[in-house]
């Protein structure tokens, strides 16, 4: 991420964080008297190349190839302090590494610990694998678990980020590919330590799981380093 990418970023995240209106569950219906002053971003890039563009319409798009494959420390803790408080040396040290994905984050949607996390994606291309998926349980350190479907496995699968280095948690046992000239929507709903997940029109492309224990924390998106994807139509519900 370049440092003009990042300042642009940062005021985009400033403006989120102190709109009123705002994504899924928090999402206020506008007036016609009190319009906002500006567009409130569903989503904020933090690593990886991030651009709101058109593909059939609004979407946001994260283009692997395009990315340099790092970030700088410099350019990152200032997204980060708004949303966590705090920039952790442990997310600024493993989200930096060539190890590290793109990730983007719902900044309106500050804890999130049971309900359903869905959007839509559409698989535009990628050197290894073709993918998408929702984080949730985000951590201060840079710790988070996600769901994701991808072409290489066919399946949904169910992954965590901790120390720097992801770890595959459970495969759905399902395996079909998706048509990649059209939209999806993949599905995570979590109700404590429960955690399942779908794409939606086909349940049979799913996986469960019960995590030791249950998370709380932001939400957002994740892919792989080389995928080119595009997003739009992301909403977190939490439970009653």
């Amino acid at each position: 991420m370049s440092r003009r990418a990042a300042a642009l970023t940062v005021t985009a995240l400033a403006a989120a964080l102190s709109a009123t209106v705002a994504c899924g569950e928090n999402a206020a219906t506008p007036t016609s008297e009190s319009p906002p002053p500006y567009p409130v971003p569903t989503l904020v890039g933090l690593t990886g190349r991030w651009l709101d563009t058109t593909v059939d319409g609004p979407a946001l798009v994260v283009n692997g190839e395009a990315w340099s494959g790092t970030t700088a420390p410099a350019d990152l803790e200032p997204i980060i302090t708004p949303l966590f408080g705090v920039a952790d040396s442990t997310l600024l040290r493993t989200w930096t590494t060539e190890n590290a994905f793109p990730v983007a984050v719902a900044p309106a949607v500050d804890t999130f610990s049971s309900g359903t996390i869905r959007t839509e994606f559409k698989l535009l291309g990628g050197a290894s694998d073709q993918n998408a998926g929702i984080i949730f349980g985000m951590q201060p350190n840079g710790e988070y678990h996600y769901l994701r479907y991808n072409t290489k496995d066919g399946n949904v699968a169910l992954w965590k980020f901790v120390n720097g280095a992801r770890e595959v948690i459970k495969h759905g046992d399902v395996h079909k590919q998706l048509d990649r000239t059209a939209w999806h929507e993949l599905v995570v709903t979590i109700n404590g330590r429960e955690v399942s997940g779908h794409i939606a029109g086909d349940t049979t492309i799913a996986v469960r799981h019960t995590l030791d224990t249950a998370l709380t924390g932001r939400v957002g998106i994740w892919v792989k380093r080389d995928a080119i994807t595009a997003i739009r139509g992301f909403v977190a519900t939490r439970a009653p």
